[in-house]
């Protein structure tokens, strides 16, 4: 029995050395990948900051590109007569427009456009306020039997929207149909107390062809506004109201906001456009009802 008995202890002894060898096997085994695992890593990082070196010199070389490449063009021959062009016949253009002296920016400051259109950026001084503005303009040139001319697309005198050349009514490229078929408009409704305000709207679907004639019927209908004339330019619309509406307006302050809010988001709500402006007998910026309000800005539209 007592021989049994340490046989039983020399096999345990045994097993338990042989389960501590394998256990240790294991874990060296493991620790040996975990190493070579640790090395393709470092390797992996090594290689991946050799390419990023190798990233941002490429990087550096094309911003230098990009930089002298914007350098030259502004030395471009056709770049060269625009800009020329403008230096000297912007700041007259300009002058015309705010009836003040302007100073056009050195030419590294303009930016090319796509079109033959360049952006200028020059100060203006305003006797009115005795102050100094920017401005910001988009000029076109065009090119033809070795003639360039220029001409003022739109313009921004204090830094704000840009604005479009007075007198669209008489260029050329004026429309006024649309081009759907279909011109789904919602004519909107503001009524209530200063505390208490509901908007709501009817929808009119228009016929495209006979556009500009519908919208006036329509408005007239639902605002009690008077359209005498619409068109498009580009797509930019541009609302004419008889010349007795900005007197129709004046019904205290929040009336004429009511009033004012629903032309707005009414002509807003026609599809296809970029932006709309409203005119009164032709004039922009023209005041309405009685405090001061008028339609000055430009809408632009999402």
């Amino acid at each position: 029995m007592r021989g049994t008995k340490h046989t039983y202890v020399y096999c345990a002894a045994i097993g338990l050395i042989l389960a501590l060898i394998v256990h240790f096997a294991i874990n060296v085994r493991r620790i040996s990948i975990l190493e070579r695992e640790l090395a393709i890593a470092l390797e992996l990082t090594h290689e991946m900051s050799l390419v990023h070196t190798d990233l941002e010199a490429e990087t550096q070389i094309l911003r230098k590109d990009l930089e002298e490449l914007q350098a030259e063009e502004l030395y471009d021959p056709i770049y060269y007569r625009a800009i020329q062009l403008i230096l000297d016949r912007a700041p007259e253009m300009l002058g015309n427009v705010f009836n003040e002296d302007v100073e056009l920016n050195a030419p590294e400051d303009f930016i090319m456009l796509p079109s033959n259109r360049i952006l200028i950026r020059g100060q203006w001084f305003c006797t009115h306020d005795e102050r100094s503005h920017t401005v910001e303009a988009i000029f076109r040139f065009t090119l033809g039997n070795d003639h360039m001319s220029l001409s003022l697309l739109n313009y921004s005198q204090y830094g704000q929207v840009l604005k479009i050349p007075a007198d669209p009514g008489r260029s050329s490229l004026l429309v006024r149909h649309h081009e759907l078929e279909t011109v789904p408009v919602r004519f909107y409704e503001m009524g209530g107390e200063e505390r208490g305000v509901y908007l709501h709207y009817d929808v009119e679907y228009l016929n495209g062809e006979t556009f500009s004639e519908e919208l006036a019927y329509y408005t007239l209908k639902h605002l009690n506004r008077r359209i005498i004339d619409l068109w498009f330019r580009d797509r930019i619309m541009y609302v004419n109201l008889h010349h007795r509406e900005p007197r129709r307006m004046r019904n205290g302050t929040f009336g004429e906001y009511q009033r004012y809010s629903a032309l707005v988001t009414s002509m807003a709500s026609v599809p296809g456009i970029d932006a709309f402006v409203i005119l009164v007998n032709g004039h922009r910026e023209s005041n309405y009802g009685s405090h001061g309000a008028s339609f000055r800005d430009i809408y632009f539209l999402n």
